[in-house]
């Protein structure tokens, strides 16, 4: 194989995102970076003779520092593997497959929930931002429709744009905070299971 790939994709999920790295590592391709989107995040991976096995976590404080974070190399020391990159609020570590067991390197539960919660609060800021924004484009949909000039048709193919986008920014914005409010019942009922640790 020769040269980079790409792919577009968004995780809500670590397990599944974890998942999909080590498939790719099977497949012969190493992960290089990932690059944060509107819509889905650009995977990049690069040809690899080695097969690695991913595991990630949600970015512990400090950890931005990368190299020199402490987190990083408790991390890399504890578990024998190397950084990958961060990316989305997660780090990203990966170690040969041959070369032993490789766990989760989870957070605790309470960061965990902590972390989903982060990301559920912000999509749904998301959602009532381009509510509010559908709601200043939709009067000026009204008014440019029954305009004569052409600025005014301009700005009424404007409004209908504008409001269409929003609609799917808030239905895109909803079911990610859907997936992550799921994602924190099922922490906190593993978590009750545990007892509360």
């Amino acid at each position: 194989m020769n040269g980079n790939y790409e792919y577009k994709k968004r995780f809500y999920d670590l397990e599944k995102e974890e998942n999909f790295l080590n498939e790719m590592s099977e497949k012969g391709l190493a992960l290089k970076e990932i690059k944060w989107g509107a819509f889905a995040d650009v995977y990049r991976f690069e040809p690899c003779d080695k097969r690695y096995v991913y595991r990630e976590d949600y970015n512990a404080e400090g950890a931005m520092e990368e190299m020199t974070s402490p987190y990083i190399k408790f991390v890399t020391g504890t578990y024998g593997c190397e950084f990958v990159c961060i990316a989305g609020g997660k780090v990203y570590f990966r170690k040969t497959a041959d070369s032993g067991d490789f766990p989760p390197v989870y957070t605790d539960l309470e960061s965990r929930i902590a972390a989903e919660k982060k990301r559920f609060y912000l999509y749904i800021v998301r959602a009532v931002t381009f509510i509010v924004l559908i709601n200043i484009a939709a009067p000026n949909c009204f008014n440019a429709f029954h305009s004569d000039n052409l600025f005014g048709r301009m700005a009424f193919i404007f409004s209908i744009v504008a409001i269409i986008a929003g609609i799917v920014c808030i239905v895109y914005s909803v079911f990610f905070a859907v997936c992550h409010r799921r994602k924190i019942k099922e922490l906190k009922d593993i978590q009750s299971e545990k007892g509360g640790e």
